[in-house]
């Protein structure tokens, strides 16, 4: 082949990557652009490939005029290698390879220093000095309310944020467990973590709260035994402070997501190059802290996830093993008492809900906008009744899409868990969509009270859907999930079966009976199985 054959190829090859580029879903292109921006302008192959990414000229039309280079007069020296100028003596392969490699020896010189100190609040003499006085003051109110004796077994949660009654949403899940652990007769503290709080004792359904800097945590582990401790999101701000006086504890790490996911898995919520950077960064450390975690003589006994799923892709993003002695799978609970099947109405399959946060894109706000869209125009829009509930960055997605649509309810608030339960006796559909899920609690509390759930084949998913119980898209699959919609609207037998499937498959999986008897028999705090069958392996 010919020097002028090489060069036509790669231009056609250039410009398809240029409009396949152009093609991408925001931030993709924004951010595409960015790194391209970062790369020497001065350079022959940038200029190449600008003049070969740009669109063809019509017939006839002057060559744009482009404005001089701006010069950078940033000291140092700028010549170093992109990927863009890679071709002539390596191949992609090998490229990608001394990338790989070099990247291995920066992550090891980073991880053999130690991390730097947590920013002193300014506190710390002063919590240190308080902690004992603070905690005999809380448990003078718990000890005097409770209904326990003695002889009970001690539990401690260490959480960086618990539910209050100005914001019962935090960690709400956190708190169901806690409930089932005190009606089985176990005396639970929680130990909330707050480097920005005032130290306080709180109150919140039943539940006697400790709020500290880390001192008071610390303070409760050195004094009082417990037969277990579990840490949920656990952070280096929720570790440090008490990694030391965790010995004697059976601690246990329960791990959720967020606490140990890569950036690249949230890339859509990042709009600037800036915020990938930051997205990066974050990412090593949670590398550094996890292997600081693991090698540490406290460390935990156990690293109990969510699904088999989020183990995988926990270890694949923080490139480590959890040992498999040391690690446990158990799922988050549904509270299948509030969230109770009744019989649904054929009429309910037109009966469409959402209720979701829409902080991030994680969980498919704009996929559900698009899924509703493609309905507007069929015969079924007028029977459809929808009910978009919640909140966040993206949630005006819904009220702009929908402003003009007498079927589409579209609330901006959070609601309480009684309530939404309320929602699920009313609707017979739950759109769900989804691009990173290691469970899907609000799925799963839809299905047990018989909703069935419209969502697509992303993260963990598959691990708590099947075909017979669910309508599964494909991972970005707006015609999918619409198609989903279309077939139960269709078809009142089929949605029928699949919403007596759905609560049965929940009452199998996820109920108490199958989650929190696992965890606390894990934990030592009840008696049965321990947690270290083929389940947990």
């Amino acid at each position: 082949m010919s020097a002028g054959d090489w060069r036509r190829r790669a231009r056609r090859a250039v410009r398809a990557v240029a409009r396949r580029a152009r093609a991408l879903p925001e931030p993709g292109p924004r951010v595409l652009r960015a790194v391209f921006d970062t790369l020497p302008q001065d350079s022959d192959a940038v200029r190449r490939i600008r003049s070969m990414a740009a669109p063809p000229r019509r017939r006839g039309t002057p060559p744009p005029r482009s404005a001089a280079p701006a010069r950078d007069t940033t000291p140092g020296y700028r010549g170093y290698l992109h990927l863009a100028d890679v071709g002539d003596t390596y191949t992609s392969q090998e490229a990608a390879t001394l990338l790989q490699l070099e990247n291995a020896v920066l992550k090891r010189r980073l991880f053999a220093e130690p991390a730097p100190p947590l920013t002193p609040t300014g506190h710390e003499e002063e919590d240190l000095a308080a902690a004992p006085r603070r905690v005999a003051d809380h448990f003078a109110r718990a000890d005097a309310a409770a209904q326990l004796g003695d002889d009970a077994p001690r539990h401690l949660v260490v959480v960086g944020v618990y539910p209050t009654l100005e914001n019962p949403y935090g960690n709400g899940f956190v708190h169901r467990r806690v409930k089932y652990f005190q009606a089985a007769g176990v005396r639970v503290d929680v130990a909330v973590i707050d480097r920005s709080a005032e130290p306080r004792s709180y109150e919140y359904d039943g539940v006697h709260v400790l709020v500290g800097r880390g001192a008071e945590a610390a303070e409760l582990l050195r004094t009082r035994h417990y037969e277990s401790v579990a840490a949920h999101f656990l952070v280096r701000s929720l570790w440090e402070p008490i990694q030391d006086a965790l010995a004697g504890h059976r601690f246990f790490a329960f791990m959720h997501g967020f606490e140990s996911r890569r950036w690249i898995r949230t890339m859509r919520n990042h709009r600037t190059q800036g915020q990938v950077d930051d997205a990066i960064g974050d990412t090593l450390e949670r590398q550094r802290f996890w292997r600081e975690v693991l090698d540490h003589p406290h460390g935990p006994e156990r690293f109990v996830f969510v699904s088999r799923w989020w183990r995988r892709a926990a270890q694949e993003d923080m490139e480590l093993v959890f040992p498999a002695q040391r690690t446990a799978i158990v799922h988050n609970v549904i509270d299948t008492d509030l969230f109770c099947f009744v019989p649904k109405d054929p009429e309910q399959r037109f009966r469409v809900l959402w209720v979701r946060s829409a902080a991030n894109l994680n969980y498919g706000a704009d996929l559900a906008v698009r899924a509703l869209e493609r309905l507007r125009d069929t015969p079924l829009w007028d029977r459809m009744q929808v009910t978009v509930i919640g909140d966040g960055k993206h949630f005006g997605l819904f009220e702009e899409a929908f402003a003009d649509d007498a079927n589409v309810t579209v609330e901006r608030r959070f609601a309480v868990q009684e309530e939404i339960a309320a929602l699920h006796r009313e609707h017979g559909v739950f759109l769900v969509p989804t691009r990173l899920d290691s469970q899907g609690v609000s799925r799963d509390e839809a299905m047990a009270s018989g909703l069935v759930p419209v969502t697509n084949d992303a993260g963990a998913v598959r691990e708590f859907v099947d075909k017979d119980c669910a309508m599964i898209a494909d991972a970005e699959d707006v015609a999918g999930l619409a198609d989903g919609l279309r077939r139960l609207m269709e078809d009142p037998d089929l949605f029928l079966r699949m919403s007596r499937a759905a609560a049965a498959r929940v009452r199998a999986q996820t109920s108490p009976e199958h989650t929190v008897d696992q965890e606390m028999a894990l934990m030592g705090l009840a008696a049965g199985p321990g947690g270290r069958g083929e389940e947990n392996a």
